[in-house]
């Protein structure tokens, strides 16, 4: 479950090589990045707002599929749509890709508070696989990159005029898109290992349930 929040973000930053030389920004999306997390972080602080006003009748659980759901179709989406630009203020922009940057930034700014929420229904143990989701959040793009090539260093050749030098990139063994729709992929799986959880028996039959713990299991639910 964990997986999939922050996997999305940690692949653009290591696209970034390949990006920067493919839109208008330049190596000013970088920055844009870190300006739409930083902008983002006031959301969860409006989720712990709404939860101290809701109290007991708050869930979590519908925050978790919006947050699974809303990442894997703005991934998707970005991976379609990130060199489009339109015309705004004089001058091309990325605005499907600022954008879809944004909304995954609310997104992944927002999943620790419901994540590891959730786990409170868990025995203490199974805390290990929420820190290995997010350890392989930052392994698993950067594996990809690798294999990919992610440009790699450039070679100088002379241009047409012979006037002087120009770089000429490598090309990667796959695009920035299909490498965005791996990360897609991987974030429906996300979504299907929480489906599991919560309409199948397996919590009951690994025993995993936390036996004190103030939250029924959502067995527990379906019985009650």
């Amino acid at each position: 479950m964990n997986l999939s929040a922050w996997i999305d973000l940690q692949g653009i930053f290591v696209e970034l090589p390949i990006m920067v030389l493919l839109t208008p920004e330049g190596w000013a999306l970088p920055s844009l990045i870190n300006l739409s997390i930083s902008i983002a972080n006031i959301v969860p602080l409006l989720l712990v707002l709404l939860r101290w006003h809701q109290g007991s009748r708050f869930s979590e659980i519908p925050y978790i599929y919006i947050i699974i759901l809303v990442g894997a179709i703005s991934c998707g989406g970005l991976a379609l749509f990130w060199q489009k630009t339109i015309f705004f203020f004089g001058s091309q922009r990325s605005i499907w890709l600022l954008t879809a940057i944004f909304s995954l930034s609310i997104l992944d700014c927002t999943s620790s508070l419901v994540f590891f929420d959730y786990m409170k229904r868990f025995q203490s143990k199974y805390l290990t696989a929420v820190f290995l989701g997010e350890g392989l959040t930052a392994a698993i793009p950067t594996l990809l990159a690798l294999a990919q090539g992610s440009m790699g260093d450039p070679i100088c050749i002379e241009n047409i005029n012979s006037t002087g030098v120009q770089p000429v990139y490598p090309q990667p063994r796959f695009s920035v898109t299909v490498f965005l729709l791996l990360m897609t992929f991987i974030i429906i799986a996300s979504l299907f290992a929480f489906m599991l959880l919560r309409w199948t028996k397996i919590i009951s039959m690994a025993g995993a349930a936390e036996k004190y713990s103030i939250f029924p299991t959502d067995q527990q639910l379906t019985l009650a």
